[in-house]
């Protein structure tokens, strides 16, 4: 069984997480953001659900009560080497990218960056 059949979302209403417009400042959008936003709150899949959102490059919906720019934001964040809580549970790799199998604090380089920068 995949995540998406133990989501909270499974059985609520599809267009409650696919607004008409991305402008959350329009009080129709903003309120069906917080709406979708109380469904993923206790969701057993949050971090599966927005790592598929971030990694599959999802631009539009409403995504473990994040919005299309959140999503940008934690993308091109993440590009840079700045690991996301609700996504990355080992840090990363400040000059790659990517993500340490050992103990590393974030910040930190991997070996093969060291070895790059020695």
């Amino acid at each position: 069984m995949g995540w998406q059949q133990r989501a909270a979302c499974r059985d609520a209403d599809p267009d409650l997480f696919f607004p008409t417009s991305d402008d959350f400042t329009a009080v129709e959008n903003a309120r069906q953001l917080v709406e979708a936003a109380k469904v993923c709150h206790y969701c057993p899949v949050r971090r599966d659900c927005l790592t598929y959102a971030i990694e599959s490059g999802q631009d539009f919906g409403i995504w473990v009560g994040h919005t299309p720019r959140d999503l940008q934001t934690i993308r091109r964040e993440r590009g840079t080497g700045i690991s996301h809580p609700d996504i990355d549970v080992e840090p990363m790799c400040s000059g790659c990218s990517l993500l340490f199998a050992m103990p590393a604090v974030d910040g930190q380089l991997c070996p093969l960056c060291e070895e790059r920068a020695a």
